[in-house]
């Protein structure tokens, strides 16, 4: 899930340079599309888009990483606010808050000691207040729905609420995003760990 201000569906379609491939209503139609094929190969780059209502675009993925790869959202936060949070089958919980062109906190949820970005204190104190212990280790953590806790530390730093009717009653474009190379993914995490903005040149 991701979240971004200022910005429209069409207009986050148009700036990951995707390819709209059709329009779904509610989140478990875009399951059963982004599994259709799942025999044939997973489609990382499968994205659905929608609008909240207020000024945020919100992004859903079904088993997709478009939200924290860092190469595709990175253009688009000059100017604004992003949130994305991502989580698999293994364990991977992982967290980032852009905001203004500036990667502000990038973490994985199970590890939150370990937070890295232009200024990891940012979110400490709502971190604890979505329940997740900074200072805890991993065994401790291991119990907390960690998925919620994404969920609502989102909520508390876009004030957006995710709930689960927005997601069964929203209209979503759905498109394809061609994901970067390893290679250009890491060049360009490389610039952006320079000074954790979004790189002029990488």
């Amino acid at each position: 899930m991701t979240l971004v201000s200022d910005i429209t569906a069409a207009e986050v379609v148009d700036r990951l340079g995707a390819d709209v491939l059709d329009a779904v209503h509610g989140i478990d139609a875009l399951y059963e599309l982004a599994v259709a094929d799942e025999a044939g190969g997973f489609d990382p780059g499968l994205i659905g888009v929608t609008e909240t209502g207020g000024r945020w675009a919100l992004i859903a993925e079904i088993n997709g990483f478009v939200g924290v790869t860092e190469r595709l959202i990175g253009p688009l936060s000059p100017g604004r606010t992003i949130v994305s949070h991502f989580s698999n089958i293994n364990a991977v919980h992982r967290f980032h808050w852009w905001r203004d062109g500036e990667l502000v906190v990038d973490c994985d949820l199970l590890f939150p000691a370990e937070r890295f970005g232009a200024d990891p204190e940012a979110a400490r104190d709502d971190l604890v207040a979505v329940g997740v212990p900074v200072d805890a280790e991993p065994e401790q953590i291991a119990g907390i729905d960690l998925s919620a806790a994404g969920f609502a530390l989102a909520e508390r730093l876009t004030t957006v609420q995710c709930t689960p009717e927005l997601f069964e009653r929203s209209d979503f474009v759905v498109a394809r995003v061609a994901t970067p190379s390893s290679d250009e993914e890491q060049r360009y995490g490389e610039a952006l760990r320079g000074s954790w903005r979004h790189p002029a040149n990488w």
